[in-house]
């Protein structure tokens, strides 16, 4: 069985399959020995104020989808036309196969991985000071 071990600060939140955890004074680790289990860091997590462009868009979506608030399938109708938009901006090599990535793992139902791919394009538009659309 695989798992996913998080070191946690102390006073960190994760949430976990919908449930928000927080860590105690001191740090701490958790083994999540679950396969397929949702977990997000709340400081990882996005505001839809944040939500300024196509890939924080998409993070966000996902984002709602890995929190439990959207379905799986709901996800998926949205963020195809999303990740499609993205791959056809012009963005560099190195994020071109990020977004093919997530594509692949969009179709595999596996949201979380979406995000983690989309985190450097979110990144990269945070920087720009022309907001794309």
């Amino acid at each position: 069985m695989a798992g996913l071990a998080l070191k946690l600060a102390p006073k960190e939140q994760v949430l976990i399959n919908g449930v928000v955890i927080e860590n105690g004074p001191k740090r701490a680790q958790l083994l999540i020995k679950t396969d397929n289990a949702s977990v997000l860091r709340l400081r990882d997590a996005l505001d839809t104020s944040d939500v300024i462009g196509p890939a924080s868009e998409a993070y966000f979506t996902a984002q709602k989808c890995v929190a439990g608030e959207i379905s799986p399938e709901d996800a998926e109708k949205a963020l195809a036309p999303l990740l499609q938009k993205l791959s056809s901006l012009g963005y560099d090599d190195a994020c071109q196969s990020a977004i093919h990535t997530a594509q692949r793992n969009l179709s595999d139902s596996n949201l979380y991985r979406v995000m983690r791919c989309l985190r450097p394009l979110v990144e990269k538009e945070k920087g720009n000071t022309v907001l794309v659309s």
